[in-house]
């Protein structure tokens, strides 16, 4: 609806002179409307019914019915009903709380001068909500009908080829076989979707079918007795005529043979035909050779494949999209569920039930390897979008100067090398779920453009001028403290709070070792499946050391370890000396317990004594410890480690 037009304004507040104040900013700002006022709840859901508003403002704390049970009552009766809350008892933390359970906004009332600006923008957010769910149902009915004409059209494809394969059959008998195979033929000639003419050796035309006339665009008056060159390129001309002239010296050099019936020519891919309006078309077309008593005729059978073609780009599409999938599926460690028991991983699953089933954006916190993504892809598969694309963009493994062009697309020529338009990953997810990993590590100016997308869903290609508008939840997760990169100037404060409305932390292995045997486990039983090894599992011995480990590399490296373990065992149980740990805490559990520091010193060395020293690259120890070459440089430094001590 435009603000243009009268507004329904629904205010639900106990303070007059506060509705009055609101009433007259609104007017001051140039809005047309009509506002109620009421302060109870049976008052709120008559005026829901009756007055029909288009926008509801709300105080968050009235006597006997607040903004928020307001707001939950809205979301069950008018689910699509922009609510803003217009209070000057609420505090940022509140703020933040109506956001997550589905307000469009907040204003103080000491600041409502913004107010004005906050309507339009919720009534202009509902308008294109709105509009895109009618453009999906048109979308969905239009693909509906395209799958129906398309299975109907290759029903009667194949039912006509069948036919005409047969009456082909019936030409080569006698004469009185082949006048009424011949009429056989005329009555499907006439009834075939396919172009279907018959010439002489000139080229001149002496049956026109009516789907002829359809593609030809040329009644079969004018075509008939008429060349057949007029609707040919040069091109396809020449092949015709090349066949013909083949057709004929080998009917004449071996008379009587069977070689001397000639065979079928099915024209190759590129060739054009003419209508008569002289447009050109891409044709698929097959040739025979019919022999008459008196003279050779050919049959040409010819379909207009633009409609073809158009299906079979949408299907290399689908099949690129396919292909996407299932190299995210292959990744290393898409583990197959999440486990655990744990009161810190029960809270992440209750997180997850909550927020899954909603379009609120989520941030996904913790360290390298705790399983990030795993919540990411359960948020998805919960979601009202599981049978959409989930699409996963890697944002630390990006270049600075490809990573525009990879999330959001770019045009042909936008920059050197773009020897083609490329759609980006926004456009890939439309109708499904992105998930941003390492968020943290996104430039400035992609972070501005990327707060555009979270704001109105929409974007332009690099080097593109065109709006490109998706529907497309977001998902993030970062192992960074995104507060203190936001104090420090290298995160934009806006796009952390727009990214933090429903923050799920993933606890450390070291604070839910209850954890690890079922993960050990579960590990255990996926890679021995892998390798085809029959083990029964891990000894107790193994399982106290794998207790008493710290794990700085969390479940990643616990997936790293055991991997190994099931490789160099050859026992129907994996012991301790299976295991890549050293410095183990004890069999009890009782040792001294590291520093941080030791550990992650301890943990470095050991990836570097397994590269012999190389630090980057596939095979490298930034590889094996699951960071960027730069950060396992930086903390090398900050360590004393020096990489070319371990080279060999």
């Amino acid at each position: 609806m435009s603000t243009d037009d009268l507004l329904h304004i629904l205010m639900l507040e106990d303070v007059a002179t506060d509705a009055e104040l609101v009433q007259r900013e609104l007017e001051r700002d140039g809005l047309t409307f009509e506002a109620r006022r009421v302060t109870t709840r049976d008052a709120f859901v008559q005026a829901l019914d009756t007055f029909d508003p288009d926008i509801v403002l709300a105080d968050y704390s009235l006597p006997s019915f607040d903004g928020m049970a307001a707001l939950e009552l809205v979301q069950e009766e008018r689910p699509h009903l922009p609510v803003v809350f217009v209070s000057g008892a609420i505090g940022e933390e509140r703020a933040i709380e109506t956001l997550k359970q589905g307000a469009t906004d907040y204003v103080l009332k000491d600041k409502l001068s913004r107010l004005g600006p906050a309507v339009r923008r919720a009534l202009r957010e509902a308008e294109e909500r709105r509009a895109r769910r009618e453009a999906e149902a048109a979308l969905r009915r239009a693909h509906d009908e395209l799958e129906q004409k398309v299975e109907e059209r290759t029903a009667e494809l194949k039912e006509t080829n069948e036919a005409l394969k047969e009456e082909i059959a019936e030409r080569k008998r006698a004469e009185r076989a082949l006048r009424e195979s011949r009429e056989r033929l005329t009555r499907i000639i006439d009834s075939a979707i396919d172009a279907i003419i018959s010439i002489d050796a000139e080229l001149e035309i002496h049956l026109f079918n009516a789907a002829a006339e359809d593609i030809f665009r040329c009644p079969t008056e004018e075509a008939e007795c008429s060349s057949l060159d007029a609707f040919l390129t040069d091109p396809f001309e020449a092949l015709i005529r090349r066949h013909i002239e083949a057709h004929q010296t080998a009917a004449a050099e071996k008379a009587g043979t069977p070689e001397a019936d000639g065979r079928y020519l099915a024209a190759p891919e590129g060739l054009e035909a003419r209508r008569a309006t002289g447009e050109t078309f891409p044709v698929e077309a097959t040739l025979c050779p019919v022999q008459l008593p008196d003279e050779d005729r050919y049959l040409l059978i010819l379909r207009d494949v633009d409609e073809l073609k158009q299906a079979e780009a949408e299907v290399a599409q689908l099949e690129s999209e396919r292909s996407y999938l299932q190299e995210e599926l292959k990744s290393e460690y898409n583990f197959d569920e999440i486990v655990g028991v744990s009161a810190p991983m029960q809270a992440v699953f209750d997180a997850i039930d909550q927020v899954a089933d909603t379009e609120t954006t989520v941030l996904v916190t913790g360290e390298t390897g705790t399983g990030k993504e795993l919540v990411a892809r359960a948020l998805h598969d919960r979601s009202a979008r599981a049978d959409q694309v989930f699409v996963k963009v890697n944002c630390a493994a990006l270049s600075t100067d490809l990573i525009e062009s990879e999330i959001f697309g770019h045009e042909k020529g936008a920059f050197t090398g773009a020897t083609e338009q490329r759609e980006g990953r926004f456009e890939l997810a439309d109708g499904g779920t992105i998930f941003l990993d390492e968020i943290g590590e996104l430039p400035l100016d992609t972070q501005a453009k990327l707060l555009r997308v979270l704001q109105h869903q929409e974007f332009e290609r690099v080097g593109g001028s065109e709006t490109i508008e998706v529907d497309t939840r977001i998902l993030a997760a970062t192992n960074r403290d995104l507060e203190a990169a936001v104090d420090e100037g290298q995160f934009r404060s806006d796009l952390y709070y727009r990214l933090n409305i429903f923050p799920i932390e993933l606890p450390p292995l070291r604070e839910r070792k209850e954890d690890i045997p079922l993960l050990a486990e579960h590990f255990c039983e996926m890679y021995a499946s892998r390798t085809g090894k029959d083990i029964e599992g891990l000894s107790a011995n193994a399982m106290t050391v794998l207790e008493g480990y710290d794990w700085p590399g969390n479940v990643r490296e616990l997936a790293n370890i055991i991997e190994r373990a099931v490789i160099l065992t050859r026992d129907r149980r994996i012991r301790a000396e299976h295991l890549s740990i050293s410095d183990s805490s004890g069999s009890d559990g009782t040792g001294s317990f590291e520093t941080l520091e030791e550990v992650q010193r301890r943990h470095v060395e050991r990836a570097l004594e397994q590269t012999g020293g190389v630090v980057g690259g596939e095979e490298g120890a930034a590889q094996l410890l699951g960071v960027k070459r730069t950060t396992l440089h930086s903390r090398m430094d900050r360590l004393g480690i020096e990489p070319s001590e371990y080279r060999v």
